[in-house]
């Protein structure tokens, strides 16, 4: 993809499966994000539940332009128009989200909560690249499809 589509952001991101032992999270606030991933399609429906309000959006990703780059697109929700689109079939994923050491950490709670992803978010692929991450990230699984949310939704579904 040469040219970015109309509308979009271009996300860039890294990403890591994390060592859970390494940290203590109890006193840590976190999000609770709902996604749907929406069948035959790019689109994400995505409720986040945060501490003083709840958020509703849609997304496109429009697959990875470079490396490190996916254009993206979202739309903020009311929640009567998310619930228009909530029971269209899908793959669903639910996990809590922390904010931490410069990025996010995911812990999927359906099935169980053994898989938690840390990411950061980057402004340009430089910094990107020049990113150490923190302690408790392990395996980089920037480029891995087999760790992509609608990958991991679908594999929730079938467990």
């Amino acid at each position: 993809m040469n040219e970015m589509p109309k509308y979009t952001l271009l996300e860039i991101e890294r990403r890591w499966l994390v060592d859970l032992s390494a940290l203590d999270l109890a006193p840590l606030p976190y999000r609770e994000i709902e996604d749907l991933y929406i069948s035959d399609s790019r689109l994400r429906l995505r409720r986040i539940a945060g501490p003083r309000e709840v958020v509703f959006k849609l997304g496109k990703k429009y697959g990875k332009c470079t490396p490190l780059g996916e254009p993206i697109t979202n739309i903020y929700l009311t929640e009567s128009e998310y619930s228009q689109f909530a029971d269209l079939a899908g793959h669903r994923a639910r996990k809590r989200r922390y904010t931490l050491c410069g990025g996010s950490l995911d812990i999927y709670l359906e099935p169980q909560n053994e898989l938690a992803i840390f990411e950061a978010e980057f402004s340009d692929e430089r910094a990107a690249r020049g990113f150490v991450p923190p302690f408790f990230a392990t395996r980089e699984i920037t480029n891995d499809a087999a760790f992509s949310g609608a990958t991991i939704a679908a594999r929730i579904a079938r467990a």
